[in-house]
């Protein structure tokens, strides 16, 4: 089993971002726009995307891509929002796995709408998002065994991506539902 390490940043400035990441040999993908539904169980606002989750917790997505892919996601978190066990596969029809979660009293609690473009640098997935209501960041993540140590891989991120004119002040670290369920809390 594999589990997925991130950081994500706040970009200043995501085209100038881009080009040093191509000089540096990252190709990306065309833009891909994104469409996240997130949801929670019963009730259960108190997990995530509320930003109160502890480890183990569950996030369960459907994402529609570029309006002809779909993709479940599942994401169990380990030490943090940045930090998930996660299983994803796709599906052929988005509608039909809507109305199973909600048979299985998992209710759609918000939505996350994004322009991503995917690229890989050496062992590194780099994405640069464009986000409704929030900006602009980049993430970076690697796929670890699931008992590598987060502190000593997010450490590793960091060193990776400083040579960009980021560091650990430009961290987020709660995720894209989070920060929109908090931002429609105001």
């Amino acid at each position: 089993m594999y589990r997925e390490i991130e950081i994500k940043l706040k970009a200043k400035d995501l085209n100038t971002l881009e080009i040093k990441l191509k000089d540096a040999g990252c190709v990306f993908s065309e833009p891909i726009n994104q469409y996240d539904v997130i949801y929670s169980e019963g009730e259960n606002s108190g997990v995530r995307p509320s930003g109160k989750a502890k480890e183990g917790h569950l996030a369960i997505r459907i994402r529609r891509e570029n309006e002809n892919i779909a993709k479940l996601t599942l994401k169990q978190q380990k030490s943090g929002e940045m930090d998930n066990l996660e299983y994803e596969t796709k599906v052929d029809d988005a509608e039909a796995v809507h109305r199973i979660l909600e048979a299985l009293k998992w209710k759609p609690q918000l939505e996350v709408k994004k322009i991503r473009k995917k690229g890989m640098l050496g062992e590194y997935e780099i994405c640069l998002d464009r986000v409704d209501g929030l900006g602009e960041y980049i993430e970076i993540e690697k796929m670890v065994e699931e008992n590598a140590n987060p502190q000593e891989v997010r450490k590793e991120l960091f060193e990776i991506i400083k040579p960009f004119g980021l560091s650990e002040p430009d961290e987020e670290t709660r995720g894209y539902d989070t920060l929109i369920y908090q931002l429609n809390q105001k």
